[in-house]
């Protein structure tokens, strides 16, 4: 119905009919009802569903629905939008959309028909120009719309430069969004450029409201005479310390370890209460909510907590008094957890240990750091005993179903101007997996209490793997001669562990480490307990770093209300909305976090082009081969076209690309040698040449899976041209010439 009908059809008076316009534009705002041109309709009588438009460089996308149309709700299937179909909608946009079809497996495909909030005020991207007008590429490959810049809206910026534009008018069916520059980063080949640009794309909050400075300046910790509060203990004089980095910018976790009568253990996590200094409302809670979590890049860290509070007030110097809450583990002889208790406490750290300094005392070797050294080893016996329960608890994690990868972690090393000069394995010792131990041991029992006291919290999942994916790794076990458990144990975690101890020491393991790897779904924050697949445990949380994770800090907070006797519930949607709030700050973080890597390893390698390396196949798409080299964990694309040797089909379900004439093989995991060709800044993408790798021995049945293959066609899948905007894929597009017709010379050269 129009507006003026539904004023007729109710009767409403003509002094109160402003008011009634505004709360129906407030209901359909609300998604209470939808507007469809200039009607109104309940969105269930024209199937249409609230959601976030997803984006694709193609210009296609999906809509994220949830079923009762409000964040944090239980999410239905999702609704697929073609390229013509979107409206003008961008990534992150809230949009209602129409179901308009819907096939026999639930797959929904349906078009945009109102934008609810725009996602995006400002976009990053580089600025180009032809002779007549200048444009703005989104660096977001999810957003194929190009900005529109006037003359005068330039800003100064030159062409070429990484800019940041702010829309003015956004894009539709048949118009492109408009908008103009207000600030220019500079040229793509400087990592402080790229590195404000990744910042700014990403919307991070890197700097502080005067409000939230002044708050936190005032705060102080504890003096050493303070009077200590009822109902906080005095565990000064604890054997606690803490291992950390050598880099690190901040020590928010203790452990210590005590024997108890009865062979018991205790082991003692002792976490900075940020709780006690940030509270809820406060202006550096208000900062720290919309931050979400720390941002860490190779040479700067972007915390979520004012300076002087996460690097002093709460941080766990060696020496110093400091507020923890703290939690005590008893375990028994064979690593049973028997006892738990919660308290808020006052600690002095004995030492601030490093990984290195600890791990060289266990692993009984010294290492050049002497003072690391030494400090590490006044404190041998208690490391002793915690490793020694360290590696129960992870024999007992393991046999109960957690799953253990084994993949290394890179590290980009940079010179003082910030450029890399190389990039190392991360390194991993006793001292690592020891902490990593007690800190899951700690977020587990945590997780327990708060389940069975708390009802709604925030609490860590992990989803199980859908049944298509344990299919998928099931049927590529078998063709790689290892035997495949039965559906039903691929869909525990033990029977995963069993596939990666089976192939641990094989030609194959890298395969199907990360063949494993790539079934599993993310994990996320929810309101709900539930289980963390990954882990095996049922529930699980994050309690041990408050100074850069939000969600563990609003954890520490239910926790001390339990702790004060107040057992009333939280409001579980509030909670729903904070975990996806945190969740979605989780992902734009580890994104940017990548993003910064991938530049970093891409600049490094434009000082390598035609050398020879090794390395590994890390993904198999239509359009090019993965590999991820051996010495620096370089990834590039070896592109199917410069495969001139023979035609490759790209085989889906075995992660492989097949040569229909030679039978060469090339797949997940195989060991290649490349030579590097190429290395675009802009778009983060080195390009390889294949020297050598790949099988010629075919599984059985290669004949029938070759010619399945050819049915897909010859034409080779290429990445959209607007994938990056360094190649000018996105320039506006003009009005279509008519096609001229066919010369008889044409023909000819066809015919011949």
């Amino acid at each position: 119905m129009a507006l003026r009908e539904m004023i007729r059809s109710l009767g409403v008076p003509a002094d109160e009919r402003p008011a009634f316009r505004r709360r129906v534009r407030a209901l359909s705002a609300e998604g209470v009802l939808v507007r469809v041109r200039s009607r109104y309709a309940l969105p269930e009588s024209l199937s249409i569903h609230r959601g976030t438009f997803r984006g694709h460089r193609e210009g296609y996308g999906f809509v994220i629905v949830e079923a009762d149309g409000k964040r944090g709700g239980k999410k239905e299937a999702d609704i697929f939008i073609k390229r013509g179909r979107i409206s003008g909608a961008m990534d992150g946009d809230l949009v209602a959309a129409r179901v308009e079809r819907t096939a026999p497996d639930g797959r929904r495909e349906g078009s945009v028909v109102e934008i609810l909030e725009r996602a995006h005020t400002t976009i990053v991207g580089r600025l180009a120009a032809d002779r007549q007008r200048a444009w703005v590429e989104p660096h977001e490959h999810r957003i194929p719309h190009i900005v529109l810049i006037s003359p005068s809206m330039r800003g100064g910026a030159r062409t070429g430069e990484w800019v940041e534009v702010e829309l003015e008018s956004y894009p539709g069916p048949r118009r492109e969004a408009r908008g103009k520059i207000i600030r220019s980063f500079g040229y793509p080949d400087d990592p402080a450029v790229e590195q404000e640009m990744i910042i700014a794309k990403a919307g991070i909050r890197d700097l502080f409201s005067d409000k939230a400075l002044k708050e936190a300046e005032a705060l102080q910790p504890p003096a050493e005479d303070e009077p200590f509060p009822r109902g906080v203990e005095d565990l000064r004089d604890l054997e606690a310390f803490t291992i950390d980095p050598r880099t690190a910018r901040d020590r928010d976790d203790a452990i210590s370890i005590e024997t108890l009568p009865g062979g018991i253990r205790r082991l003692g996590i002792h976490i900075a209460d940020v709780s006690h200094y940030v509270r809820a409302g406060s202006e550096i809670d208000e900062e720290a909510a919309l931050r979400g979590n720390s941002v860490y890049f190779p040479d700067r860290a972007i915390p979520m907590l004012p300076p002087h509070l996460s690097g002093h007030v709460c941080s766990l110097a060696g020496g110093e008094v400091r507020r923890t809450l703290s939690a005590f583990l008893d375990f028994d002889a064979k690593g049973r957890r028997v006892g738990f208790r919660l308290t808020v406490a006052r600690i002095r750290s004995r030492a601030p240990l490093t990984y290195a300094g600890a791990g060289a005392v266990l692993e009984e070797r010294e290492i050049p750091e002497r003072d690391e050294y030494e400090r590490a080893l006044a404190l041998r016996a208690p490391l002793a005993e915690l490793a020694a329960l360290a590696r129960q608890l992870r024999a007992r994690r393991v046999a109960e179903g957690s799953l253990d990868f084994e993949l290394p972690e890179p590290v980009i090393v940079l010179n003082k101007k910030g450029r890399p000069l190389s990039v190392v394995r991360a390194p991993r010792n006793a001292a690592h997996r020891l902490v990593e131990e007690c800190m899951l041991a700690a977020n587990r029992a945590v997780a327990e209490k708060l389940a069975d006291e708390a009802g709604a919290a925030v609490y860590r999942n992990h989803p199980p793997p859908d049944d298509e994916s344990i299919e998928a790794v099931g049927k590529a076990l078998a063709r790689l001669g290892l035997a495949a458990p039965a559906a039903q144990d691929l869909v525990s975690g033990s029977g995963l562990q069993a596939i990666l101890d089976a192939a641990t020491g094989r030609d194959t393991e890298r395969y199907v480490n990360l063949l494993v790897l790539r079934s599993m779904k993310i994990a996320l924050y929810e309101a709900e307990p539930g289980l963390h697949f990954g882990l095996g445990f049922e529930p699980y949380t994050h309690f041990t770093s408050p100074i850069r994770r939000y969600a563990d800090l609003i954890v520490h907070r239910r926790l001390k209300r339990l702790l004060r006797g107040d057992r009333r519930k939280a409001n579980p949607a509030r909670l729903a909305d904070i975990c996806a709030h945190v969740s979605e700050c989780e992902r734009g973080a580890k994104t940017a976090e990548r993003e910064m890597v991938n530049f970093l390893k891409a600049l490094l390698m434009k000082e390598h082009i035609g050398e020879r390396c090794t390395g590994h196949v890390s993904g198999v798409t239509g359009f090019g081969v993965f590999v991820e080299l051996d010495e620096n964990f370089v990834e590039g694309m070896i592109p199917l076209e410069s495969l001139t040797d023979d035609y490759y089909n790209h085989l889906p379900g075995e992660h492989a690309v097949l040569g229909e004439r030679t039978g060469r093989r090339i797949r997940l995991g195989d060991p290649v040698t490349v030579r590097v060709v190429a290395s675009d800044l802009a778009c983060r993408e080195v390009t390889f040449q294949l020297l050598a790798g790949g099988g010629r021995e075919l599984p059985k049945g290669a004949t029938a899976t070759r010619r399945s293959a050819r049915t897909v066609g010859r034409k080779r899948p290429q990445r959209g041209p607007k994938s990056c905007p360094a190649r000018g894929g996105n320039a506006p597009s003009r009005k279509a010439k008519p096609a001229r017709k066919k010369t008889l010379r044409k023909k000819w050269q066809r015919r011949r």
